[in-house]
């Protein structure tokens, strides 16, 4: 009886609803994992990680002879790797590398086996519920608590000797009802209103697709926007802004006549490099607006002292992910700056740092390529077209964003985001020829896990 249940489970583990469900719980996992590892510890945090990692193998076994990792992700996993022999902290390097290895392998196991829109209704679900658990949690410590709360496990702050510095990690500050800033159940405001954004822009995106009920996609942006009012963050507001830009500008495009289509993208691009000089150029104005001092939270200060190491080593000193900051020369790092930094707060340049010029290099190319692959799909949309690839443009740009201010592009959910939307548009070498059925529906004919994908799995169309 029990091995005929388990036979059962094991055949209905590869259908598409478990599936999507593992996609959105990867999603939370990994856009989550800090909260998780506040509250369980490394120890549990690390079973939970290899049970998840074990799920997905399972329920997508179907699509493991598909996993062909694109040359340039697999060059910048390959590097972090290969960094081991020069590495400043080996046995971290050695670890980092491995975790990242797997990121990538369960990010394209996942886009190989899930259709394109589906993914975009696991990723809406994952991020909604790592919104919901946010504001619960930060519910539960204003009620409760009523004041600061520290991690329940200890064990990271322990290894990185904030404690005894005099620098103890608050999980939240229980400001919620105060009006913020809230940090949510990740433990810091700028991640969780950066989870807020990329919520929002998918809600968008499946409201215009009809795969959400109105109300299902209106509550979760209004929750969006309150968390991102609530945790106070200049750096994605102003991302916010520029995005809400883009995404009218792709709408325009799409309505405009095929002449004029490529017309109107180039003067997108040139208006967004205007941005880019002029938000350099008045950076202490436009900071101001926000209450926020010119060196962007004492990043710059950060920046140089990065920029100073990379030079030393042009090889980069090891691929980290986030620094452990009790060996050297992140140790030395963060006293001179006098701020608990656990990455550079960029990560290009954390990635110049970490893997020299090459690795820098190889993850600005896969931005590039993996908004310029998506945007020529928006460039040939129209009228009854599917909105899939401008989410995947728009999200893209967010990532980027993100990145100048933060090094999350480099871990967990940043990098799975990444691989995933760099593995969804069209090969970045067909310069010229774009799959019609790519800018219809979001999927090429023939497409295995498009073929088995109903929309009502996490989803359903609505009129």
């Amino acid at each position: 009886m029990v091995s005929t249940r388990l036979a059962e489970l094991w055949e209905r583990s590869k259908h598409p609803r478990p599936r999507a469900w593992v996609a959105a719980w990867t999603v939370f996992l990994l856009f989550s994992g800090q909260g998780l590892r506040y509250l369980l510890g490394i120890p549990l945090y690390t079973l939970l990680v290899i049970a998840t990692v074990g799920v997905v193998l399972v329920s997508y076994r179907g699509f493991v002879r598909r996993v062909n990792v694109p040359p340039l992700v697999a060059m910048f996993t390959s590097l972090a790797a290969l960094s081991v022999l020069w590495s400043q902290t080996r046995v971290v390097t050695a670890l980092a590398a491995g975790v990242l290895a797997i990121t990538t392998v369960i990010a394209v196991l996942v886009a190989r086996g899930t259709s394109r829109g589906q993914f975009m209704a696991a990723l809406y679900r994952g991020l909604q519920a790592s919104l919901v658990v946010g504001v619960l949690f930060e519910l539960f410590v204003a009620i409760v608590i009523r004041g600061p709360l520290a991690p329940l496990a200890t064990d990271l702050s322990s290894v990185a000797k904030v404690d005894a510095a005099g620098q103890p990690i608050k999980w939240s500050q229980g400001l919620l009802f105060e009006g913020g800033p809230i940090q949510g159940f990740v433990g810091n405001r700028n991640p969780f209103a950066a989870i807020a954004l990329f919520a929002a822009i998918v809600a968008v995106i499946l409201l215009l697709e009809r795969r959400v009920r109105p109300v299902d996609g209106y509550v979760t942006l209004a929750l969006a926007l309150l968390v991102h009012l609530l945790t106070e963050s200049a750096t994605v507001t102003v991302a916010g802004i520029y995005l809400a830009g883009l995404g009218i500008a792709a709408l325009l495009i799409r309505r405009a006549r095929p002449s004029l289509k490529r017309r109107l993208s180039f003067a997108v691009l040139a208006c967004t490099a205007l941005v880019a000089v002029l938000t350099l150029k008045y950076r202490a104005e436009i900071f101001a607006m926000f209450d926020r001092s010119p060196d962007a939270s004492n990043r710059t200060r950060i920046w140089d002292e990065v920029v100073a190491h990379a030079w030393q080593r042009p090889e980069g000193w090891g691929y980290v992910g986030y620094w452990p900051i009790w060996e050297e020369p992140y140790r030395g790092i963060v006293d001179r700056v006098g701020v608990m930094a656990t990455h550079a707060h960029n990560a290009f340049l954390d990635a110049w740092f970490q893997l020299g010029v090459i690795g820098a290099v190889l993850l600005l190319v896969m931005v590039v390529l993996s908004f310029g692959s998506a945007w020529r799909l928006v460039e040939r949309a129209g009228f009854g077209d599917t909105y899939i690839p401008l989410g995947w443009a728009v999200l893209t740009a967010a990532l980027a964003l993100q990145a100048l201010t933060e090094s999350r592009l480099l871990v967990e959910g940043g990098w799975f985001l990444l691989v995933v939307l760099y593995c969804s548009g069209p090969g970045v070498f067909t310069l010229s020829i774009v799959d019609p059925e790519l800018v219809h529906t979001g999927a090429p004919p023939g497409d295995a896990a498009q073929a088995d994908d109903p929309v009502d799995v996490l989803t359903r169309r609505y009129p």
